[in-house]
């Protein structure tokens, strides 16, 4: 058991392809924002989380307004 330990440790995390920044490359038109708030606000009113509605609610309303605006260009 001793012998198969370190073998167990060494071997344990191989990474078999490196991630490149284009593999992260955010896109903010691929997120639809209106979505991700209306989840996050649902996620607070479960928590009672009163600080995060209101952040969250808040973004949500700046987020619809701006797509509002860009409807009526």
């Amino acid at each position: 058991m001793r012998i198969l330990l370190p073998l167990i440790l060494l071997s344990g995390c191989v990474v078999d392809n490196a991630p490149s920044p284009s593999d992260t490359a955010f896109r903010d038109r691929d997120i639809n924002w209106v979505e991700v708030y209306k989840n996050e606000i649902k996620i607070a009113v479960d928590n009672e989380d009163e600080d995060a509605y209101n952040f969250f609610f808040k973004e949500y309303m700046r987020e619809r307004i701006r797509q509002v605006k860009a409807k009526e260009k």
